[in-house]
């Protein structure tokens, strides 16, 4: 096992997130968590377990941790361009500061189904503002970019981020559409310009992990546009200092 500290998270929680990657219920785990605690001093931990491995499931838990969400690892192959000509909006990347926040608006609102906004031992506020970091993060990296989809009026009506893994694959990162244009089929269409754009570049193939309770997009990713299921995890969360992980 070995522990990972998440910068982002750490910064808009107001204390030190981490993540324990491959955890082992072979291990000394008190010890390994006295480690942690010692270097680190953290308010929130989190790992993620495979499902199917109910027993280490039932280890990790067995130490204080507890089910924060479902999450599912899913990939799709990209074969041939949507035909988006019927569609009213434009689909462009990201380039300068000042169309950078509508998208963060976008961000900080659009978010109701990951494990931060669902979970009472996190302070209302902080899910919003952790992916207003995580799009900003892709707004700057050099191997990540965010695009927007834009109406004929010139508004930011939904976004996309993603970063490139090399040669023909990336990771899809987050999507969104804004409150006021929900329930009108702006997802697919999002995906679709999002895909048309990855195909251009060469991209054949996209990674992503959703939140088994996020249904809108489960629906969506699985049953319209060819997404397969390649992994399922139980994302497992301990907090520590509770004050802290609440402080305004």
């Amino acid at each position: 096992m070995k522990i990972e500290r998440i910068e982002i998270d750490s910064r808009v929680l107001g204390g030190n997130v981490l993540a324990i990657q491959d955890f082992d219920p072979a291990a000394d785990f008190a010890a390994f968590e006295r480690g942690y605690l010692a270097e680190y001093n953290p308010i929130y931990v989190s790992a993620k377990v495979p499902l199917e491995r109910i027993s280490d499931v039932q280890a990790i838990e067995s130490t204080g941790f507890q089910l924060a969400e479902c999450q599912i690892r899913s990939q799709v192959k990209l074969r041939k361009p949507y035909d988006v000509t019927a569609f009213p909006y434009d689909f462009e990347q990201v380039v300068r500061e000042e169309e950078l926040g509508p998208v963060l608006e976008i961000a900080e609102t659009t978010f109701v189904h990951d494990r931060f906004s669902v979970d009472r031992a996190v302070r209302p506020g902080v899910s919003g503002a952790r992916y207003r970091e995580y799009v900003r993060k892709s707004f700057l990296s050099p191997d990540e970019a965010v695009y927007r989809l834009v109406d004929r009026e010139g508004r930011t009506v939904a976004f996309k981020t993603h970063r490139y893994l090399g040669g023909a694959e990336v990771l899809l990162l987050l999507g969104g559409v804004h409150a006021d244009y929900k329930n009108l089929g702006l997802g697919l269409i999002n995906e679709y310009f999002e895909f048309n754009e990855l195909i251009r570049k060469g991209i054949r193939k996209g990674i992503t992990h959703i939140s088994a309770a996020n249904y809108p997009v489960f629906n969506l990713e699985i049953a319209q546009l060819g997404f397969r299921v390649l992994a399922t995890f139980a994302v497992m969360r301990k907090t520590y200092r509770r004050d802290a992980a609440n402080k305004e």
